[in-house]
């Protein structure tokens, strides 16, 4: 299904709990069958001191909300000695059974579209989601609209609201200098109020959360909600209809109007929630949209996103959080399609995360110069990246990480100066090679705070790859360093060799470190090649909080990591420790994660080798 949404208008007036609302706990629900000849009601009564306890303050969503549940458990187990209602009937539609993105059933009883029935909208319940949701700013409003858009008990990451929200300028303003920051706070509050709740594999402390779920029931009544304040509009069966702009419409029979040129170049966001042909669907849906007009040439996806004039948001891959299922594309020839729009310079978050047969980004890619997000994780055909990148100098967020195939990355990346999260930047051989890009390209990044570098050689990093991160300096807080497989390196180069060529290049006179930037904050080695590493010690990174370590790593050194709360350790063979040195080492130590290292004993870890400290 795609999912679209056009210009945004205000939200409506605040509404507010008429007088005499009744709650939850007086709520009277009635279902019939299709003849009408049986039917159930269910009455629950106030408690023994004839208090009303559904109330109005949006504090009390929570209580309601586990009223609601009960309520519709009781009526779940009443309808089992129900006749069946008859399958042939539309009106049986308001009940049927579900499974969530997950595969598990719904935790309300398998019922769902209960948005549709009459008491839904006026109980209570719905009443103080309302008013909740009223009672938020925009930047609010639309975060829980957006968790609409995904199907029942979807696991959705953070990450796609932060993008999302910048590419929909809802988070593009003065204090947007960290718009994670931003979202945090508010998926902290609706998780306060119990509308969302986080997904934790293993136990992790709160600031490790990056998944969240929303329940059924909270869901249904958000899919009434974002039509008043005209971010989305649903189907029935609450699903978000494809493009709101031509849904809004219908004929007499009900059914949605045509979809004009105009309705698609009014549209700002484009989203594939489970699309395996995202291109092949795009081109189904141009060949219904011109049914009536002569054709000179078959539709393609190209002719859809040419039109798509006002376009800010197009995410055709898979959404961050989402179970990984195929996605591929007959060709990139669709993306010519984005450069061809009317207006390119619109658009702000590109993503074709986890989609198949992508080689290479077209050269046109430079013509989106409004670009501030471009997700290409998980593309695991993309080859090369393109030169003309280095145009987008707007760029915000960029991630080629897990793109296995991806040989070195372009010159020119250092112009980005405006970027603030790299992922997936490569360091292979071919780096020696003077077109392909180094990290001393990245020097003038000084707004980078995260960087995630594939390292091909073993021998990463270097005296000379210490140097160039040291010159990156600034902000820079996060620094991931994955080892992959090597490659063969055909013409070796002593080291001073490179040195006097990254020299010739313009760079600035090398001086032989042997540290990583002490500044950094968090430190994640995955692969870790070697058994020991003279540039990892307390000393060289004394502001330190978080350090992640997995493979052949055998010593952390006799100092004291004065500053590290959170400890992961995965696969340390070699390593050997004890419990109580540990905490000697890390006097600081919160969280402690240790998977497969059986020379680390007597840890109070529970099953999944974690340990947290009590406060």
């Amino acid at each position: 299904m795609f999912s679209s949404n056009e210009t945004q208008n205000s939200p409506g007036e605040t509404s507010t709990l008429p007088k005499g609302e009744p709650t939850v706990s007086q709520t009277t629900v009635e279902t019939t069958t299709t003849n009408n000849s049986n039917s159930a009601t269910i009455t629950t009564n106030p408690d023994n001191n004839g208090n009303n306890n559904g109330g109005g303050g949006k504090d009390r969503i929570s209580i309601h909300f586990n009223h609601l549940k009960k309520l519709l458990e009781q009526m779940k187990s009443y309808l089992t000695v129900l006749k069946t209602p008859s399958e042939n009937s539309p009106k049986s539609n308001n009940l049927q059974t579900s499974s969530g993105s997950n595969g598990r059933r719904s935790a309300v009883g398998e019922l769902v579209n209960v948005q549709e029935g009459e008491f839904f909208s006026s109980c209570s319940f719905f009443r103080e989601i309302q008013e909740f949701f009223y009672g938020l700013d925009r930047k609010s409003q639309f975060l829980l609209s957006c968790f609409t858009v995904f199907p029942e008990n979807a696991v959705v990451k953070r990450r796609i609201f932060v993008y999302w929200g910048l590419g929909e300028e809802e988070l593009r303003d003065a204090e947007a200098k960290s718009p994670e920051k931003i979202v945090d706070k508010i998926l902290e509050e609706f998780q306060e109020k119990g509308l969302i709740e986080p997904v934790i594999k293993k136990r992790k402390q709160p600031q490790h959360v990056k998944s969240y779920r929303m329940d059924p029931l909270v869901r249904s009544a958000a899919t009434l909600l974002p039509k008043e304040a005209k971010f989305f509009d649903y189907d029935g069966k609450g699903n978000v209809l494809p493009q709101r702009d031509w849904t809004s419409g219908l004929d007499s029979k009900g059914n949605p109007r045509t979809v004009s040129d105009q309705d698609l170049e009014n549209a700002i966001t484009l989203f594939n929630v489970n699309e395996p042909f995202p291109d092949l669907e795009l081109a189904r849906l141009i060949k219904m949209k011109d049914k009536n007009v002569a054709q000179k040439k078959e539709p393609s996806a190209v002719d859809w996103l040419s039109k798509m004039k006002s376009a800010k948001v197009v995410c055709l891959g898979s959404w961050p959080g989402s179970a990984k299922s195929h996605i591929e594309v007959q060709s990139r020839e669709f993306l010519r399609g984005l450069t061809n729009m009317k207006g390119p310079e619109s658009l702000s978050f590109l993503s074709l995360q986890g989609i198949s047969r992508i080689k290479e980004l077209p050269r046109s890619i430079g013509l989106l110069r409004s670009l501030l997000i471009l997700d290409l994780k998980e593309c695991h055909n993309l080859e090369i990246l393109s030169e003309e990148i280095a145009n987008l100098t707007n760029l915000r967020y960029l991630d080629v990480s897990d793109c296995y195939l991806l040989a070195d990355m372009p010159k020119g990346l250092g112009v980005h100066s405006e970027l603030r999260v790299l992922k997936g930047f490569v360091i292979s051989n071919r780096q020696k090679i003077r077109r392909s890009g180094t990290l001393h390209d990245l020097k003038r990044l000084r707004n980078l705070r995260k960087l995630t570098i594939n390292a091909r050689s073993k021998d990463f990093p270097t005296r000379n790859d210490l140097s160039a991160l040291q010159e990156l300096g600034g902000v820079l807080r996060n620094l991931t360093i994955v080892w992959g497989p090597t490659e063969p390196n055909k013409a070796p180069k002593p080291e001073a060799k490179i040195v006097e060529e990254t020299k010739s290049a313009g760079t600035v006179p090398i001086v032989e470190i042997e540290t990583l930037p002490r500044q950094l904050k968090k430190l994640d080695l995955q692969c870790f090649p070697k058994s020991t590493a003279t540039w990892l010690t307390p000393e060289s990174l004394p502001n330190l909080e978080k350090l992640y370590v997995r493979g052949n790593l055998a010593t952390l050194g006799e100092s004291k990591w004065s500053q590290v709360k959170t400890l992961r350790l995965k696969y340390l063979n070699e390593l050997k420790t004890t419990w109580i040195k540990l905490q000697q080492s890390f006097p600081k130590l919160e969280y402690l994660e240790k998977v497969k290292c059986p020379g680390i004993i007597l840890c109070p870890c529970d099953e999944h080798g974690v340990w947290m400290k009590t406060i």
